[in-house]
């Protein structure tokens, strides 16, 4: 199974900046580097882990933070449907390529398990989606292309979810569903993840 990894290059201001507006820059970033971290961690051995990163110039960056054995890939241009569709297409081009699941790096609760069920699903032709608490969804995951999923999407709000549920119900598809997570977005939803999981404080 192919997941395709969607992260920034971690500096100080450029990610986590609604997290970062309550615990400043640097701080910020230090949790997202652990998010990242635990992320890596519970990808199956045996998964192809392709990197799309942000912004361009951040190749040798990623390289040195994440290990040099990963493939990487610059984020093109566009709205992060543009980005997603694009990843998608590259991915599904591979003959070997059974699914995607795409991830971004945020969601503490993430667990193997969730990328092995999903696997499952996929290998069944299901799409499967992870929705989160703020009417996203913390995983995506397609067992083809599905490039109406991208198009016009409010992204960022909480029409996210709905708008996909209802283009792959225009399709003839029920997606399965995943259970509902959080993704780490705020002080308020940082606090949360502490609450839950304490092993994150200790790896900062």
């Amino acid at each position: 199974m192919t997941v395709l990894l969607f992260l920034k290059a971690p500096r100080p201001g450029f990610v986590k900046t609604r997290l970062a507006k309550s615990l400043g820059d640097d701080r910020a970033c230090q949790i997202y580097r652990e998010l990242v971290k635990q992320t890596l961690s519970q990808i199956p051995s045996g998964f192809l882990i392709k990197i799309h990163f942000a912004p361009a110039d951040a190749r040798e960056e990623m390289e040195n933070w994440l290990g040099s054995d990963l493939v990487y890939s610059p984020q093109p241009e566009g709205d992060l449907g543009a980005r997603l569709h694009r990843a998608c297409e590259e991915a599904f081009a591979e003959p070997s390529t059974r699914g995607v699941i795409l991830l971004g790096g945020d969601c503490p609760a993430l667990t193997a398990a969730h990328l092995e069920e999903c696997s499952g699903y996929l290998e069944e032709s299901h799409s499967v989606i992870g929705p989160s608490e703020d009417g996203g969804y913390w995983l995506l995951g397609l067992p083809g292309p599905r490039e109406e999923l991208f198009n016009d999407v409010a992204w960022s709000t909480s029409e996210v979810l709905p708008t996909t549920l209802a283009r792959l119900a225009a399709r003839g598809e029920e997606p399965v569903l995943l259970e509902m997570l959080t993704d780490v977005d705020d002080k308020e939803s940082w606090e949360k993840a502490q609450r839950e999981f304490p092993y994150l404080e200790k790896g900062l």
